[in-house]
């Protein structure tokens, strides 16, 4: 659970399309048709930015965000990933998201993209996704935004009280899914999307065995991080005491071999206390954190970042 999850009760209602937003299914290699949205900046387009949700989450969580990057220039593009919002799948498993979703979506994204870069957001568990699939050589990103994502392994937690009570929420998380089928995230309002066995069962393993590899041991997740070397930008939270913390997202991201650029976030921008893991990304709290996510991204130069 925990990085991978939002655990405040999100609110998130389908809601008809913007008159401004392209609904778009886009279909995996592997036959799942994804549901997609995406929406064109008026004038010239800076480039486009991909967005990844959150476990127990779906696409509407960017709805603000995307509309920000919009305005601001940017063709932005929000999904499902399989078995969330509108993107049809009764099992699936982590590697499902790294091996087959986030590449179709990346893949038609850059076949949109007219030669200008192409950036993906991700929020907790689209974060690490994307990670994953980069440091894989399954996707050609330019840069990667990452909100409030990291995952659990002991290696990125420094606090021996903080771990132990990841290990006990992973315990109960799995526990629960194996009793019921599934994990019954909407009965317990802990997001909009409930989460199959197998997934549930890829995320314990993760933290309980401290390895971050694929189901069949053939992708080992971690050890590709060094192979992650374009530009991150990392927005984490102060408010966010135990999913991703800033200085176990730090622990993460010092494996990869990139520019990085931390933005830590340690008070909302009315001066109030710093937002929470859904809030981060759910409320405008932090909305210049985002900003300085954009303006992050017009720097990036799609034929240096590339080669």
């Amino acid at each position: 659970m925990g990085a991978h999850a939002q655990v405040r009760g999100l609110k998130q209602t389908e809601k008809a399309p913007a008159l401004d937003a392209e609904p778009l299914e886009i279909r995996t290699k592997d036959g799942v048709t994804l549901s997609a949205t995406v929406l064109e900046p008026e004038g010239d387009n800076r480039g486009t930015v991909v967005m990844a949700h959150a476990m127990f989450g779906r696409q509407t969580g960017f709805r603000w965000v995307s509309r920000m990057f919009r305005d601001r220039g940017w063709r932005a593009i929000t999904f499902d990933f399989r078995g969330h919002g509108k993107s049809p799948a009764s099992a699936y498993g982590y590697d499902d998201f790294v091996l087959h979703d986030l590449p179709a979506v990346v893949d038609c994204a850059r076949a949109r993209s007219d030669g200008k870069p192409v950036a993906l957001m991700g929020h907790s568990l689209g974060g690490h996704v994307a990670l994953a699939a980069q440091g894989c050589g399954l996707v050609s990103l330019d840069a990667i935004v990452l909100v409030a994502s990291n995952v659990w392994l002991r290696d990125f937690e420094p606090s021996a009280a903080v771990w132990a009570a990841k290990r006990m929420i992973l315990e109960g998380f799995v526990r629960t899914a194996r009793r019921i089928g599934k994990f019954p995230a909407r009965a317990l309002k802990l997001g909009s999307d409930d989460e199959s066995l197998e997934y549930v069962e890829d995320i314990a393993r993760f933290g309980l065995d401290g390895r971050w590899v694929s189901r069949d041991g053939t992708r080992n997740y971690l050890s590709a991080l060094t192979e992650v070397q374009i530009p991150l930008y990392s927005i984490a939270s102060d408010g966010d005491r135990i999913n991703a913390r800033p200085v176990s997202v730090e622990r993460m991201l010092s494996r990869c071999r990139a520019k990085i650029h931390i933005d830590r976030v340690r008070k909302g921008d009315d001066g109030g206390k710093p937002p929470g893991h859904a809030d981060l990304l759910l409320t405008q709290t932090a909305r210049s954190a985002f900003e300085r996510a954009e303006a992050f991204l017009r720097t990036v130069n799609v034929g240096l970042t590339n080669e």
